[in-house]
């Protein structure tokens, strides 16, 4: 292996020291046969990684990136030299967007993508560009040339397939604006990939929890996928959730949907309004009906439903949300919640706005928030 291939290996899995990062750098802005054989580093990096995005990666990215003395953030630039490389590649890797037929999101048969770990909500896009926000509710929207994120507008390059990957930490959520006017709102863990534009279907694939407004439109429908999991509708309203350590769940709350499983368990329900689907790790599907079905959505609102129910029953939801784990001692069951409860920043906060509501106290040992009775010893 060359010296080079090496270097452009250990930048790729994030292994590249600061002063290995200038040497990349200076190699890449001025030899041009370190360019080509990058990209065909990348490339196959991309393919034995099972990466999502286009394998080329934009070099005018690479060189913004590759510069910066500390973690990336689109879109400031961090220095005078970033932008200068930037601008020099800028006519021929970022030209308009081309009018035409949408694509689809990428569909490998696996299911498996490369999903970046974060601790703030990121959105991968073409060439690799990745976008991170600070904000508790990310905020995306599909526009005629690209998309929108927070505010800040990123223009999609001709000829690429402009797709998005958006994954969303605990403690966290995202509202998207899709090309045909559509929303969805994504619930913390959740992690969502989807093209700018659709084609002749309109397909989203996602892991986690999300709710979906779909605008109708008869000759395409609007499928979203869950590894064998498909819920085909043409315009309606539904909740899916499906993390990797839980049942996957269809919710309607209005229209109609379709859900079927793929596979050698192959089957098809059609819901109406107020059924809930579920599919336990075993292939059992049960629907159930479920009049207060809203109840299911109140996260969409920053909120936490506890109309009734007992405090150690919410928490485990708010534990859900944080990625956090919650113990509570048998004392506390007694205590009955009702109304909303407003979801903070982190779980500290949550405890501190809970402990003045209700007599308890939380502390966290090994990594578990263990809840008392502000009475108990």
């Amino acid at each position: 292996m060359s010296h080079e291939k090496e270097l452009f290996l250990h930048y790729l899995d994030g292994k590249a020291s600061p002063a290995q990062k200038r040497q990349l750098l200076e190699s890449l802005k001025t030899n041009e046969t370190a360019q080509a054989e990058f990209k065909e580093v990348y490339k196959e990096w991309a393919s034995e990684h099972g990466a999502a995005f286009d394998p080329y990666q934009s070099l005018g990215v690479i060189l913004e990136r590759i510069s910066r003395r500390r973690p990336f953030r689109f879109p400031v630039w961090a220095t005078v030299g970033a932008a200068l490389a930037v601008a020099m590649l800028s006519l021929v890797l970022f030209l308009p967007m081309r009018r035409g037929e949408g694509v689809e999101a990428p569909a490998p048969e696996s299911g498996l993508y490369t999903w970046p770990e974060s601790a703030d909500p990121v959105a991968v896009l073409w060439e690799g560009l990745t976008v991170r926000s600070e904000a508790t509710e990310m905020q995306v929207a599909c526009t005629p040339g690209g998309i929108r994120i927070d505010g800040n507008e990123y223009i999609a390059p001709s000829g690429v397939q402009a797709t998005c990957m958006l994954v969303i930490p605990f403690g966290h959520r995202a509202r998207v604006l899709f090309a045909d006017g559509s929303e969805v709102h994504m619930n913390a863990h959740s992690r969502m990939l989807f093209p700018l534009k659709f084609g002749k279907e309109r397909n989203v694939r996602m892991t986690g929890e999300a709710l979906f407004d779909v605008n109708r439109d008869a000759r395409r429908p609007f499928i979203v996928r869950m590894d064998d999991l498909r819920v085909r509708v043409l315009g309606t309203r539904f909740l899916v959730s499906g993390r990797e350590d839980e049942s996957r769940k269809v919710a309607l709350v209005s229209g109609s949907v379709n859900v079927s499983l793929g596979g050698a368990r192959a089957q098809s329900v059609t819901l109406v309004p107020k059924q809930l689907y579920t599919l336990d790790d075993n292939g059992k599907i049960n629907v159930e009906d479920v009049p207060d079905i809203l109840r299911l959505l109140d996260w969409t609102n920053g909120t936490c439903c506890a109309d009734g129910t007992s405090l150690p029953e919410v928490l485990v939801r708010v534990g859900r949300y944080y990625g956090e784990k919650i113990h509570c001692s048998p004392k506390v069951a007694g205590i009955a919640c009702s109304g909303n409860l407003q979801l903070k920043e982190n779980l500290s906060e949550m405890f501190t706005e809970l402990s003045r509501i209700f007599p308890i106290k939380s502390i966290k040992q090994d990594g578990v928030w263990q809840v008392t009775l502000a009475s108990e010893k």
